[in-house]
């Protein structure tokens, strides 16, 4: 039996509640977005604003395990890779939104400083931005330590 008026009805089930699932995934993806836009805001758009490119340099990435820019922390979400160029940042798949290539330049790079907290060492920098301010960055990737030593000065810690 066929009937119109709430929603196609034939037999007892109405097929209009079928689009709930197209649009919670939509609801979803949307939500996701937004969230991870508002995480770039805190740190990544302002190096975005300065050092964004067109798409990620060539050289050999690394994960860098827990990283920290600005205040945001990134759990195995980001990549670098070390380039005559500068340093390459790059987010993974699901954060790609408000999440742009970067390639900061070594001389915009101050000095690493390692720190050691029980069994994990933790690498500082801070980026320098045109406006005179600066973004802390800070890794826990001993590849990356290594791989970022020719061009710039990584103090070991004590």
């Amino acid at each position: 039996m066929l009937t119109s008026g709430a929603g196609l009805r034939i037999g007892s089930m109405n097929y209009w509640l079928l689009l709930l699932i197209p649009l919670a995934l939509a609801g979803f993806i949307g939500f996701w977005c937004l969230v991870v836009k508002l995480v770039a805001l805190m740190g990544w758009q302002k190096l975005a604003n300065h050092f964004q490119t067109a798409s990620r340099p060539p050289g050999s990435w690394f994960g860098l395990g827990q990283a920290y820019i600005g205040s945001m922390k990134y759990q195995s979400v980001l990549e670098a890779a070390a380039t005559p160029a500068g340093l390459a940042l790059a987010s993974g798949f699901p954060f790609g939104t408000g999440h742009p290539p970067l390639l900061i330049p070594w001389d915009a790079l101050e000095p690493v400083e390692g720190e050691k907290m029980l069994w994990l060492t933790s690498y500082t920098t801070h980026i320098r931005t045109g406006d005179s301010g600066t973004t802390r960055f800070s890794f826990t990737s001993p590849e990356l330590a290594a791989a970022i030593r020719p061009w710039l000065p990584v103090a070991e810690p004590r």
